[in-house]
């Protein structure tokens, strides 16, 4: 007797989650909606991280979570043909929810990237500017103390006076 209120009791409880999850399901259109916005995100998540790359950024980690809300959009578009809409919309939110975030890290590390670049670039030239320099300063300085030196020896070198042998 027990046995058979519980089964009872079971099988109700069974249908009545069946009933519940068909009566909150989501319709084609929302989950057309829902993937189409999931589309248009990782559109524009994909065109920041590009960005970011073109600068030299390291996107690595931005890649991986890209690649998994693109595995999520998958999924939705799947759920989506086979109508299994309710689940359709869920996998999209999920890869909505997957790229919060990923823009704004993407443009953080493209302008980082941009200026460690311009950093490189004016200690390059500063560099380049003073090395330069010196080697222009070392090449006169140089010049003008050997010049002086051999001047000097030239000066100091006694000249002999020999006779004339045609006399």
């Amino acid at each position: 007797m027990v046995n058979s209120k519980f089964l009872v009791g079971l099988i109700g409880i069974f249908l009545f989650c069946l009933i519940v999850s068909h009566v909150s399901a989501a319709s084609s259109s929302e989950a057309q909606d829902a993937i189409n916005g999931a589309e248009s995100k990782i559109g524009l998540a994909y065109k920041s991280v590009l960005e970011a790359e073109g600068a030299g950024a390291n996107v690595s980690s931005l890649l991986f979570r890209l690649n998994n809300s693109s595995m999520l959009l998958s999924m939705a578009q799947m759920q989506n043909r086979t109508g299994n809409f309710g689940e359709a919309v869920s996998f999209a939110d999920q890869c909505i929810d997957s790229l919060s975030g990923i823009e704004t890290e993407a443009n953080g590390l493209r302008d980082n990237a941009i200026m460690d670049r311009k950093q490189r670039m004016l200690i390059s030239a500063v560099g380049s500017t003073l090395a330069i320099s010196a080697v222009i300063f070392v090449s006169v300085f140089g010049w003008r103390f050997f010049k002086s030196k051999y001047c000097n020896r030239v000066l100091e070198m006694k000249p002999e006076v020999q006779a004339n042998d045609s006399e």
